[in-house]
């Protein structure tokens, strides 16, 4: 797989979340929430509380924890969610997508959705994601941000591992403007013998071109190659690693003859 494709199933991934916690409400539909200890309603406080083992439903999402907090404010006679706190064993479910957590937090307002704490999921089909710190979907700013440790499993078994990784997007059409994977960067394909590591990696659609800089190793199979800088040209399908001349830092190459299996293997 195109380091390209790589770079746009990660954006899938991390947006799949947005378009599971951001779907558009249907304000008609049927909101049901059951509770094993109790459901509260604090008129005064304007808020809404449930206790153990709790589950809420509405528009074909599914979330459950063992407490969920909703905060309201009365408008035009109604009372209208303002912003949704899950915590506990969170689990956030939409057909085939599934986010889990330790606690979660959605503004309805600022379109903000925030996994966190020791450790955070989610998957698709498009792959899986796990981070020890955050995530977070932010439509009002068109991000989606994972930190900590973070692990990708795309579904071509391809591994991503970064400390931060970030995606950007496009408002009206959601389409990937700019990937940046930070910290201890490794695309890794075990069954084919590919894998690329550096401190930084960043994708601009404007150009069609993957940057990795610092400390850039590129393994295929048994040749190796390493420099300061990488640099793919999509448009090309040309790739260069490239050294540091200001601080003598000289490309570096190696390269070990592939035996030839025998016939039958």
């Amino acid at each position: 797989m195109s380091t390209r494709k790589i770079f746009i199933l990660v954006f899938i991934l991390l947006t799949s979340l947005s378009q599971l916690v951001w779907a558009k409400s249907n304000n008609n539909s049927e909101l049901t929430v059951e509770a094993d200890e109790s459901i509260e309603w604090f008129e005064k406080e304007k808020y809404y509380l449930a206790k153990g083992n709790v589950v809420l439903k509405k528009d074909g999402i599914t979330l459950k924890a063992n407490i969920i907090k909703a905060d309201y404010v009365f408008e035009n006679g109604e009372n209208i969610l303002k912003k949704i706190i899950a915590s506990e064993k969170v689990v956030l479910t939409n057909k085939n997508t599934r986010a889990t957590g330790q606690y979660m937090t959605y503004d309805l307002e600022e379109k903000i959705a925030k996994i966190s704490g020791p450790f955070q999921t989610f998957s698709s089909p498009s792959g899986y994601v796990e981070s020890k710190k955050i995530i977070i979907f932010d439509d009002a700013k068109n991000t989606a941000k994972a930190k900590g440790d973070v692990k990708i499993i795309l579904s071509n078994k391809t591994l991503i591992y970064a400390d931060d990784v970030k995606a950007d997007f496009v408002s009206t059409n959601k389409s990937l403007k700019k990937a940046i994977a930070k910290g201890n960067v490794i695309i890794e394909n075990k069954d084919k013998g590919r894998k690329s590591q550096a401190d930084l990696g960043i994708y601009n659609s404007d150009d069609e071109i993957i940057r990795l800089t610092g400390n850039v190793v590129i393994i295929n199979q048994k040749s190796k190659v390493s420099g300061s800088k990488g640099i793919t040209n999509l448009k090309t399908g040309v790739s260069n690693i490239v050294g540091d001349q200001k601080n003598k830092k000289r490309v570096k190459g190696t390269f070990s003859p592939i035996k030839k299996q025998k016939k039958g293997d």
